[in-house]
């Protein structure tokens, strides 16, 4: 049974993750990638979309998921202007509550020493 997580603290992850310079994302973190384009004769298109929450929809697993990634980069290599990555909030607060649940109990037992 998984954790439900408060819409309150949701926001206050989405708020910490959206200050972050992200510029290397585990996919199991990721919920979509937008690729944008530079313009071009070559390209009609200013930019795409990889839904990684949907390939995880589909069953994809997160060697399929990072090879679609990157077989997409390597072919749009030439037109990238810039690449977002989109997280996956409920995903990065999951795995990175405890492990400061820790560190703040930790400090918490170390402050009443």
């Amino acid at each position: 049974m998984g954790i439900k997580l408060s819409t309150d603290f949701l926001k206050q992850w989405e708020h910490i993750i959206n200050t972050v310079d992200k510029t290397e994302v585990p996919t199991h973190l990721i919920e979509k990638l937008v690729i944008k384009l530079l313009p071009s004769e070559y390209v009609e298109v200013k930019e795409q979309t990889i839904d990684v929450g949907k390939l995880k929809a589909q069953g994809f697993g997160h060697e399929d998921i990072e090879h679609v990634i990157n077989e997409t980069l390597y072919e749009l290599n030439d037109h990238i202007d810039a690449v977002d990555f989109f997280l996956d909030i409920e995903a990065v607060a999951k795995e990175v509550q405890p492990e400061t649940d820790k560190l703040l109990t930790k400090f918490k037992n170390q402050q009443k020493l």
